[in-house]
């Protein structure tokens, strides 16, 4: 019983790799069509983001399942524990995804980023891109040390953002009130999925050492234009 256990437990590891590499996929595809005005990259994203949803739930339903009839302790208790709270991140950042390739369908041929800022967001969406690749490697490997790196990284994408809301408040912001929301809320999309990247990291620090790491300071407040109702973000 417990070989077979062991098995299962490692089969719900493996999955959940995979799948944060689903999100990863997910987000690459949702840059290509916001940045490239990429319509069969944004309907791709949000394909995958069904897959990613479905798949979540079935892994969430195995978990609870080994839980209820093998009523593991110690570190395999915190393996699966921890893993249905991924569970819940990684279907975050599919929805996150999801939602920027949405933004770009609906301006769908215009461009939604201007000139100025392409490159900013694309290193954000690169950045975000390349945090869920590395989650996907904290959790295939149960990666300690890679953890702790990646929750050390996460300040760029906190950077990136402050610089995306300074351009975006400038007295002098030439594109009308509707791009500066849609482009802070896509800012925010950005930096929530690197957010989740780091959750999940922080629990794989507990899963292997039964302690979470220290928190980091609260990031500063940012501008509460990011709270727009969502009807607004998506305006002409």
């Amino acid at each position: 019983m417990r070989e077979v256990f062991a098995t299962k437990l490692e089969g719900v590891r493996a999955d959940l790799a995979e799948l944060c590499g689903l999100t990863a996929t997910a987000l690459g595809l949702a840059n290509r069509a916001l940045l490239d005005t990429d319509l069969v990259a944004a309907e791709r994203t949000l394909d995958l983001n069904t897959e990613i949803d479905t798949r979540a739930r079935d892994l969430d339903r195995r978990i609870l399942t080994l839980l209820a009839l093998q009523a593991p302790v110690a570190q395999d208790l915190r393996a699966l524990v921890s893993g249905m709270h991924n569970i819940a991140d990684l279907r975050r950042m599919g929805s996150l995804a999801a939602h920027i390739a949405v933004v770009a369908r609906l301006h769908h041929p215009r461009q939604v980023v201007p000139d100025e800022l392409y490159g900013l967001v694309a290193e954000m969406g690169a950045v975000a891109e390349g945090q869920a690749a590395a989650a996907r490697e904290v959790l295939h490997a149960w990666d300690r040390d890679g953890a702790l790196r990646l929750i050390a990284s996460d300040d760029r994408a906190d950077a990136l953002l402050v610089r995306l809301f300074t351009a975006t408040k400038d007295p002098d912001w030439p594109y009308g009130a509707s791009a500066a929301v849609n482009l802070t809320l896509l800012g925010r999309f950005y930096e929530r999925f690197c957010d989740h990247t780091v959750e999940m990291s922080r629990r794989i620090v507990f899963v292997l050492t039964g302690e979470f790491p220290d928190e980091r300071p609260p990031a500063a407040p940012t501008e509460d234009l990011w709270l727009a109702p969502p009807h607004t973000a998506f305006g002409a």
